[in-house]
């Protein structure tokens, strides 16, 4: 897996709940995912979902993250339920880059 995709998804292991995700779980996730398409980074879904399952994530929060992460790297868009808490792609950028 791209290193970045690794430690994106290696912090958001540290603060979501992974047997079932809360909505600002899923806001993160779709943010990190949205950031890390917008900077050219390929994720490969079968490689993020097998990473997913050996980091403890739960069955359904996979399927969820999984069908965001492919609707983003096929341009779809996600919605962002918690717009005024969510972190900005910059941010996130930062984070992930630092």
């Amino acid at each position: 897996m791209n290193k970045v995709v690794e430690k994106a998804f290696k912090s958001l292991s540290t603060t979501c709940n992974k047997s079932a995700l809360h909505s600002y779980d899923e806001d993160s996730i779709k943010m990190m995912l949205k950031t890390i398409h917008k900077n050219d980074i390929e994720i490969d879904v079968d490689t993020l979902q097998s990473w997913l399952i050996e980091n403890s994530w739960q069955e359904k929060p996979i399927k969820n993250v999984i069908k965001w992460a492919e609707t983003i790297s096929n341009g779809g868009r996600v919605q962002i339920k918690n717009k005024s808490i969510a972190q900005t792609e910059k941010q996130i950028w930062e984070k992930i880059n630092s």
